[in-house]
C-alpha cells in the first residue's frame, strides 16, 4: 500500500521451519518415548516422556536475528528482532481414549522493531519473523480426522500460510517472500491470514491417494477488523496486541489448492495449483477514497529434488508464481520466486546451503497514478539471497545470510524526496529448541 506518497508494507512472520505443521500428523498415536536430544532443556527429568505418553507435546522455540544494512536504503542501519514461540499440542484420543482429534494452542512473544519499512522501504520483509513488538495468542484450533484419516478438518484461529502457497524448499530461506509470497502480503488485509496474525477459519484437507491431496479453507478476510490503510499503525497488529480478537464483520476469504506428488527419474517432486478469492472491499490504488468489491489471485508452486548424492546429501529446487488481473485494487499484480538448496554440504549432513531470488511487480495502474502525481512510477522490485544453515547441535541452528534488493518497492522516493538506493543486507539468525 502507499501511504502519504511512500510505500509502507504490512509485516508478518512465519514460524521457524521446525515448528511448521504443514500436515495433520501432529502426534503419533500412543507414543511411548520422546527423543530429548533435540531439546536444550532435555527430558525435564522424565516429564516430557510422561506428557508424551498422555498425548501432550510441548514445543518451545526461541529465534533471534541481527541485521545490518551498511549501504543502500534511506540510511545505514543495524537492527535486532526476535521471537519466542510456545505450543502445546494435545492428542485427545491418547489422553481420553475417546475417538477425538487434536487440540493445539500456541503463543508468541515478539521483540525488536521491524525495519523493512523504514529505512529499507521494500515490498517484501527482509526477515520472516518481523512483526510489531507484542506478546500474543498465535493459533487455537481443533482437528479431527474422518473416513480412515483421508479427510482432516481443522477449525479455530488458524495460520493458513502453513497450508497454502507454501514451498518446503523456500522455508530454508530467511527473506519473508520465500515463506509467504509478496502478493498476498501486500494485497490482502493484515498481510493475509499468516503469522503472527491468525484468523477464524475452517480448513479441509482430503488425501485421495499418496499422489493427490485437495485443500480448502474458508476464513474471515480481516482478522483484526481494522481498515486496509492505517497511517498510524500500518500493519494493524497493535489494534489487537494480544491476538485474542475474533472478527467476523468484514468479508470472507477462500483458499483452494490441489497438490500432486510424483517422481521424475526417481526424484521426488510436489506440484501445487491454487488460488484465493476475497469477498471484501479493497481501496483503489489511484484514489483511496474509492473501493472495489472482491479480490482474487492464482498461484502455482513446484518443489523438486534434482539430484541425490547420498542418503543425506541432495540438491532441491523450487519455483512459485502468483498472478492477478485486478490491477486497480492490488499493489502487486504478479510475483515470481525460486531457489536451489544443497543439503549436506561440506560433508555436514544436517547443514543446508541455499541461493534464492525473486521479484514483485507493482500494478501498472498504480504506476500511472504515481506519474500523474509527479512521483516515479513504481515498477518491479528484485531480491536475491544467499544463506547457510549450520546445525551446531540438535537443538541449535545458526544461519548467516546475505541479501540484495534492487529497486526497493519498484523505485520509490524516501521522505527526503530521494530515490531509495539498492541495498546490501547482512544478517545472522539463530534458533534454539528448548
Amino acid at each position: 500500500m502507499i501511504l502519504c506518497g511512500y510505500f509502507s508494507p504490512a509485516y508478518g512472520q512465519q514460524l521457524p521451519r521446525h515448528l511448521l505443521n504443514t500436515g495433520d500428523n501432529t502426534q503419533p498415536r500412543n507414543p511411548a518415548y520422546i527423543d530429548a536430544s533435540p531439546h536444550l532443556s532435555g527430558n525435564w527429568g522424565g516429564i516430557r516422556n510422561w506428557l508424551q505418553a498422555k498425548g501432550i507435546n510441548i514445543r518451545i522455540s526461541d529465534t533471534n536475528e541481527l541485521w545490518s544494512n551498511p549501504v543502500g536504503g534511506a540510511q545505514a542501519s543495524n537492527n535486532y528482532i526476535g521471537s519466542t514461540t510456545v505450543e502445546m499440542a494435545t492428542d485427545l484420543h491418547t489422553l481420553t481414549n475417546l475417538p477425538l482429534g487434536t487440540f493445539d494452542i500456541s503463543a508468541m512473544e515478539i521483540r525488536g522493531r521491524p525495519f523493512s519499512n523504514i529505512p529499507l522501504y521494500v515490498f517484501n520483509q527482509t526477515s520472516n519473523i518481523e512483526a510489531d513488538d507484542n506478546g500474543r495468542l498465535y493459533e487455537l484450533w481443533y482437528s479431527q480426522k474422518l473416513f480412515k484419516h483421508r479427510l482432516a478438518i481443522r477449525i479455530g484461529k488458524l495460520d493458513l500460510g502453513q497450508d497454502f502457497m507454501i514451498s518446503s524448499v523456500g522455508l530454508d530461506f530467511l527473506n519473508a517472500s520465500f515463506s509467504w509470497p509478496i502478493m498476498p502480503d501486500n494485497d490482502l488485509y493484515d498481510q493475509g491470514p499468516v503469522s503472527p496474525v491468525t484468523t477464524p477459519a475452517i480448513r479441509l484437507r482430503y488425501t485421495a491417494s499418496p499422489q493427490w491431496t485437495f485443500l480448502f479453507a474458508a476464513a474471515d478476510d480481516n482478522p483484526i477488523g481494522g481498515p486496509f490503510i492505517n497511517v498510524r499503525d500500518p500493519w494493524n497488529q497493535n489494534r489487537d496486541p494480544s491476538g485474542t480478537r475474533f472478527n467476523f464483520s468484514t468479508g470472507a476469504l477462500f483458499f483452494t489448492e490441489i497438490q500432486y506428488r510424483s517422481k521424475i527419474w526417481g526424484r521426488q517432486g510436489t506440484y501445487k495449483l491454487g488460488g484465493y478469492f476475497d469477498t471484501g472491499r479493497f481501496p483503489d490504488q489511484a484514489d483511496f477514497t474509492k473501493t472495489h468489491k472482491t479480490n482474487w489471485a492464482v498461484y502455482t508452486v513446484i518443489d523438486q529434488t534434482l539430484q541425490h548424492f547420498s542418503p543425506t546429501a541432495e540438491i532441491d529446487a523450487f519455483i512459485r508464481g502468483n498472478w492477478t488481473s485486478d490491477t486497480d485494487r492490488n499493489q502487486i499484480v504478479y510475483a515470481v520466486d525460486g531457489g536451489i538448496t544443497l543439503k549436506g554440504p561440506f560433508w555436514r549432513t544436517a547443514d543446508i546451503l541455499g541461493l534464492g531470488a525473486g521479484l514483485g511487480a507493482a500494478s501498472p495502474y498504480l504506476a500511472r497514478a504515481d506519474q500523474r502525481s509527479g512521483m516515479p512510477g513504481q515498477g518491479t522490485e528484485y531480491h536475491l539471497e544467499l544463506t547457510y544453515q549450520v546445525q551446531l547441535a540438535p537443538w541449535f541452528m545458526l544461519q548467516p545470510d546475505i541479501q540484495g534488493i534492487v529497486l526497493p518497492s519498484g523505485g520509490v522516493l524516501s521522505p527526503k524526496n530521494q530515490r531509495i538506493k539498492n541495498e546490501a543486507i547482512f544478517g545472522v539468525h539463530s534458533t534454539i529448541i528448548f
